[in-house]
């Protein structure tokens, strides 16, 4: 809750439609399966209403944004459709996790590199 309140209580910016990062992952974990080689990526849009919208080929997910403030720390998207909460990670470098809960209960989760955080 208090991600919530420290997020509500941020300056208002001018992020409509902005490119944040493009984002790219090469490692894919299904359930307890054993992870393989994927290739599978998105773009991550600042967007004035909803904080962040995830871009994919399937569909956009919009969501709110924690810690983005601080370039020197982890910025922690979060977002939801209706079957599925989606969480990205990305650290200062670049390195990425982006893990799917859909109802079943089922996760996959991804393992990649994130681009160009602005």
């Amino acid at each position: 809750m208090r991600f919530l309140i420290a997020f509500l209580m941020l300056p208002t910016l001018a992020w409509a439609g902005d490119e944040y990062a493009a984002c790219h992952f090469t490692t894919e974990c299904f359930e307890s399966e054993s992870c393989a080689d994927t290739d599978f990526g998105f773009v991550v849009n600042h967007n004035d209403a909803l904080g962040f919208v995830l871009q994919t080929d399937a569909e956009n997910i919009g969501g709110l944004v924690f810690d983005n403030r601080f370039p020197d720390e982890t910025s922690t998207l979060i977002g939801a459709t209706d079957t599925a909460y989606h969480m990205l990670t990305i650290a200062p470098d670049g390195a990425a996790r982006y893990s799917v809960q859909m109802q079943g209960p089922m996760v996959v989760s991804y393992m990649g590199q994130c681009e160009g955080m602005n």
